[in-house]
């Protein structure tokens, strides 16, 4: 499913004398035109994209854009700083640790 669309099956049963002997089923293309032109899109979307900013390098580097950039004072992300220092604890170890980061649950005002 792409998309959010269904796939459709058709079977056909074939019969002789009163007994299945041979079922066929059809299925529809699992990528329409319609998906594939999406996924180019999205491919082309990311190798145009600059791997420092994000933004589009055909945007990007285009000489008329020079100067017409500015960059906002940098925001903290309240998730990434504790999964940094967990990171920076492991720099000794083999490739291939995965780290993860979650909410911690707030505790439920009791009443008594």
């Amino acid at each position: 499913m792409l998309l959010g669309r269904q796939r459709r099956s058709v079977t056909v049963y074939e019969y002789e004398d009163g007994r299945l002997v041979r079922a066929v089923t059809t299925h529809d293309p699992e990528w329409t035109d319609e998906d594939l032109g999406y996924a180019k899109a999205h491919r082309r979307n990311e190798f145009d994209k600059c791997p420092g900013c994000g933004l589009p390098l055909s945007e990007t580097t285009d000489p008329e854009n020079e100067g017409r950039y500015e960059a906002p004072p940098p925001m903290r992300c309240h998730a990434c700083t504790p999964l940094e220092h967990r990171k920076s604890e492991y720099t000794e170890s083999p490739p291939g640790l995965l780290f993860r980061v979650y909410l911690k649950v707030k505790k439920a005002l009791v009443r008594t």
